[in-house]
C-alpha cells in the first residue's frame, strides 16, 4: 500500500487564510444590517471624510485581502533574486501575515465604528495603534531579511553590497521599533500627532538611506 505523505500546511499561512476567510464570512454577515451608505475613510480627528454605498463599500477590504494572500507568492517567482527568499523564509512569512492582519483590523475598526458612529473619535487612534504594532513586527524581523529587489530598505548601496544590505536592514529595524513604539505611545497620549508621525516618518525612511549610503561610502573607503 502506497502511503501519501502531505506537506503540512506553514502555520502562518493557515492563519492568512483564516483570517481572509473570516473577513468575507464576517462582511456576508453584517452586510444585511449596514447603512445604505456607509464612511469608507476618516479624518485623523476621527470625522467621516468619505462615503460609499455599502454594496461595494462593505466589500473593500475582503477582497484586498485576498489580493495580498494570492499575489504575496508570486513576488519571489518575479524576484531577480528569487533564491534568496528561502534564507528568509520565515522571516517572509511574518511580514505577509502581519499585513493581511492589519487590513483584518482595519476591517474591524471601519465596522465597528459604522454601527456605533459615537466613537468616531477613535478611529485616528486605533489607526495608529494598528500601524505602530506592525512597524514594531516588521522591524523585529527586518534584520533577518536578505537581498531581494521586493522585501526590505532597496537602495542601489543595500542592492549593490551583501554587507551593505545586511547592516542597513539591521538599522532600518531598529528605526521601525522605535517609530512603531512611539506610535503606540502616540495612540495613547494623542498630543501633536500630525508632527509626530512626519517626524518618525522621516526617522523611518530617510535616516536607513543615509545610513546605507555612510556605509557603503566607508566600506569603499577600505
Amino acid at each position: 500500500m502506497t502511503h501519501l505523505t502531505r506537506k503540512p500546511i506553514d502555520a502562518m499561512l493557515a492563519v492568512r487564510i483564516s483570517l481572509v476567510a473570516l473577513m468575507f464570512i464576517a462582511a456576508a454577515i453584517i452586510y444585511p444590517y449596514l447603512p445604505d451608505i456607509i464612511p469608507t475613510h476618516w479624518g485623523i480627528e476621527g470625522v467621516p471624510k468619505g462615503w460609499s454605498p455599502k454594496t461595494w463599500g462593505a466589500w473593500i477590504m475582503p477582497p484586498m485581502s485576498l489580493a495580498f494572500l494570492v499575489l504575496f507568492p508570486f513576488l519571489s517567482k518575479l524576484d531577480p533574486k528569487r533564491e534568496n527568499y528561502e534564507k528568509f523564509k520565515q522571516p517572509w512569512s511574518v511580514i505577509q501575515t502581519s499585513l493581511v492582519a492589519l487590513l483584518a483590523y482595519m476591517f474591524l475598526v471601519t465596522n465597528f465604528v459604522t454601527f456605533y458612529p459615537q466613537y468616531n473619535d477613535m478611529v485616528g487612534r486605533a489607526v495608529v495603534l494598528g500601524i505602530g504594532v506592525l512597524f514594531v513586527v516588521l522591524g523585529n524581523v527586518m534584520g533577518k531579511v536578505r537581498q531581494n529587489y521586493f522585501i526590505g530598505l532597496k537602495t542601489p548601496w543595500t542592492l549593490d553590497n551583501p554587507e551593505v544590505w545586511q547592516k542597513s536592514q539591521r538599522f532600518a529595524g531598529w528605526a521601525f521599533v522605535i517609530s512603531g513604539l512611539v506610535f503606540i505611545i502616540e495612540s495613547i497620549i494623542w498630543i501633536a500627532i500630525m508632527p509626530v508621525f512626519v517626524v518618525m516618518m522621516g526617522v523611518m525612511v530617510l535616516m536607513p538611506i543615509v545610513y546605507s549610503y555612510l556605509l557603503s561610502r566607508d566600506i569603499k573607503k577600505m
